[in-house]
């Protein structure tokens, strides 16, 4: 193909793209262009027609009319950049509002109670539509998608001051009755497994004298399914069947030697629509066994726990000091095992 042949053949698809870009406003904006439509409509079909013959003494004629009808009807009606930009700015703004009203949020762990699962410094993606979808800044439910589980980790407003927010693992649903016997943890009498698994240095949290602390670390086994008592049966024997619906399997950490017969509870049973917490760090957590018993309504449960998005603190990469970013712990899922 010959320069002028190619010059030929992209002046044709320049022009075709002008005449669907004239047709296509002026189908837009039929209605404020009137019988003008019907003009433009005609141009952008001579051009398409010259284009297509090869014509180029007809095509150069078919385009000055087209873009005269252009400047006449046509330039007044397109948006500006300027304005394009703007809209498509002000669309992703109202889908991300959208997104953190109904959807999804970020909570950022502030504390150790949740160690070895959440760290300090940890920033959690949470489901916000996971139990129900809520009209933003209530707690007015407009639909319920599910009910909490046992093992489930969960923020929430604390219902004694809602303008402190925390996050720990439900151990108790509506029914249950929760204890704990020399730190191992018992729904409805059944004590649910857990098995050694070695010493566990917890950090100091910030603002903090004393530096980290050994811990004992355990793997437990929290069942799901139903652990009404049933007297008949023996503990392990009820566990195997409620586990037949799901375990939840998790580390928790017992700091503290525990005491021969020491025990926490039985704490009163977990009310209709409310659940029971626990901080996975049993020793370093203010949870549904403080003072007065609190329990959390599911109209303060803003959503469970799905991963971490981001992590900064102690032992993470930086290029000085010794707080940085966590790169193994990017996107690590919350929940169970």
């Amino acid at each position: 193909m010959t320069s002028a042949a190619a010059r030929t053949a992209r002046a044709g698809r320049e022009a075709l793209r002008f005449a669907r870009e004239a047709r296509r406003l002026a189908r837009r904006r039929a209605k404020r262009l009137g019988e003008a439509r019907g003009e433009v409509e005609a141009a952008a079909a001579e051009v398409e027609a010259a284009a297509a013959a090869g014509d180029a003494d007809a095509l150069s004629a078919a385009l000055q009319e087209l873009t005269r009808l252009w400047d006449a009807h046509l330039a007044a009606l397109q948006k500006p950049l300027w304005r394009s930009v703007l809209e498509v700015a002000a669309l992703a703004a109202v889908l991300a509002l959208a997104t953190r009203a109904f959807l999804a949020d970020t909570s950022q762990v502030q504390s150790i109670s949740m160690s070895p699962a959440l760290l300090p410094g940890d920033v959690l993606l949470v489901r916000k539509s996971a139990y129900a979808v809520r009209l933003p800044f209530t707690h007015l439910r407009l639909a319920d998608t599910g009910a909490p589980r046992r093992g489930d980790v969960v923020v929430f407003e604390d219902p004694r001051d809602p303008s402190s927010v925390y996050v720990k693992r439900v151990v108790g649903v509506p029914g249950d009755v929760v204890e704990l016997r020399e730190q191992v943890l018992l729904v409805n009498g059944v004590p649910q497994p857990r098995t050694y698994l070695g010493e566990y240095a917890v950090p100091a949290e910030a603002g903090r004298r004393e530096g980290a602390s050994i811990c004992r670390r355990f793997r437990e086994q929290l069942a799901r399914g139903d652990l009404a008592p049933v007297a008949a049966d023996s503990g392990e024997a009820r566990w195997n069947a409620a586990a037949a619906a799901g375990v939840a399997t998790y580390d928790v950490l017992q700091c503290r030697r525990a005491r021969p017969d020491s025990r926490e509870g039985p704490f009163e049973a977990v009310r209709p629509d409310h659940v029971f917490v626990l901080g996975d760090n049993r020793d370093n957590s203010a949870d549904s066994r403080s003072p007065g018993g609190w329990q959390i309504p599911y109209g303060h449960i803003r959503g469970r726990a799905a991963f971490v998005l981001v992590s900064w603190g102690e032992g993470g990469w930086s290029p000085r000091g010794s707080a940085g970013l966590r790169l193994e712990r990017l996107f690590k899922a919350v929940g169970s095992r």
